[in-house]
């Protein structure tokens, strides 16, 4: 398994999200039976393949990290210094996130999804953001900062 391209990347997070252990699993112990199921199951080469899940999480921690505060400081285009110089910060980095994530056909789109939200300066969203990539928040405290930003997204 060749897990350093970026499109079999996005699509192997996405059939562990919404198909091994689905959100919309609240109890800790179903997931993590599920989990140690499919890992029991996985031969060494495809374990070593598993185990490098974290380290792309944490590399695209830094990088979310880096988004939101970019998009702090761009304040919605209201800067009073450096307007030009935070506004190429926000471009930048919406651009390799965009990137990141692989399927390049849809790269385009995401990037102007993220230039928006930077720009609609939702200071709420942004700690928000915090939060869900707080490596050292347990999984209750950021299930109900998920649970939290949906009704936010209903509203």
């Amino acid at each position: 398994m060749y897990t350093n391209e970026r499109d079999l990347s996005a699509t192997l997070d996405k059939a562990l999200y919404t198909v091994l252990t689905p959100l919309s699993i609240s109890d800790d112990m179903l997931r993590t039976r599920r989990l140690l199921l499919f890992i029991s199951q996985l031969d060494r080469r495809s374990r070593m393949a598993f185990h490098s899940i974290p380290l792309r999480q944490k590399q695209s921690e830094s990088y979310l990290r880096t988004y939101v505060d970019a998009a702090e400081k761009f304040n919605g285009g209201v800067v009073e210094t450096g307007a030009a110089d935070a506004a190429k910060a926000v471009d930048a980095i919406c651009t390799s996130i965009s990137n990141l994530m692989g399927m390049p056909e849809t790269a385009a789109q995401r990037k102007s999804d993220l230039k928006k939200w930077a720009e609609a300066n939702d200071r709420r969203g942004f700690k928000l953001m915090r939060d869900l990539i707080d490596p050292e928040k347990d999984f209750k405290a950021w299930r109900k900062t998920q649970v939290l930003t949906w009704v936010i997204l209903l509203i």
